[in-house]
């Protein structure tokens, strides 16, 4: 049986070897500024700009960790492969409201905003995932999450092409639900990117403690 532990050794390595194709991949940067369109429609005002903490969960090459800052935010990224926190820290360089850091320890929080772009995408099983994440909130904090779409065809492409560099799975409002629902997280909104239709290529959570 797979560990939690085990998919993320497997992941950080992967990724670690991805890295600058992953930031050139035409299909993930065109899927992505639409999810991130969305996202940007989701996420709420900092109450005190400048001084509001979010996490970018799983930030990758820092595309959520550039929105949260231009909408105010202090913002912390975490990854779990070094490779891609290279890559962020080259885009956006150094700045005294943002930290990169793959240290678990250093996100302990709480957190009034989590956001966390194509993290769910490479676990078959969320319910881990879905505990962190509350335990990790503010009382009242938001969480914002995506993944793909099980019924969308362009999610359905996705999925079977991911197979070649690191298998993606998609889901449905149904099938997730169960994992949410334990934690206590209470279920906000739902939108889709990609387009912004029902079979959107990417589904849009959003979640209160």
């Amino acid at each position: 049986m797979t560990t939690t532990r085990d998919r993320q050794k497997f992941l950080r390595q992967r990724f670690n070897r991805l890295t600058f194709q992953y930031h050139l991949n035409p299909f993930t940067r065109w899927v992505g500024r639409s999810e991130l369109a969305v996202l940007r429609d989701m996420i709420p005002p900092p109450p005190h700009p400048g001084e509001t903490h979010a996490l970018d969960f799983g930030c990758g090459a820092g595309r959520i960790a550039a929105m949260l800052l231009e909408l105010g935010y202090r913002v912390t990224g975490y990854d779990i492969s070094s490779g891609m926190l290279d890559q962020a820290r080259a885009t956006i360089g150094k700045r005294p409201d943002m930290i990169f850091t793959s240290d678990p320890q250093a996100i302990t929080g709480p957190w009034p905003l989590i956001v966390s772009l194509g993290v769910l995408d490479y676990y078959p099983d969320s319910a881990s995932l879905f505990e962190e994440w509350r335990r990790l909130l503010s009382p009242d904090g938001s969480l914002l999450v995506t993944v793909p779409n099980a019924n969308s065809p362009l999610a359905w492409l996705y999925t079977f092409l991911s197979c070649f560099t690191c298998q993606a799975y998609a889901t449905t409002l149904e099938k997730l639900m169960p994992s949410v629902w334990s934690t206590g997280l209470i279920l906000l909104d739902v939108q889709f990117a990609f387009p912004r239709r029902w079979w959107g290529h990417t589904i849009v959570f959003a979640f209160q403690d």
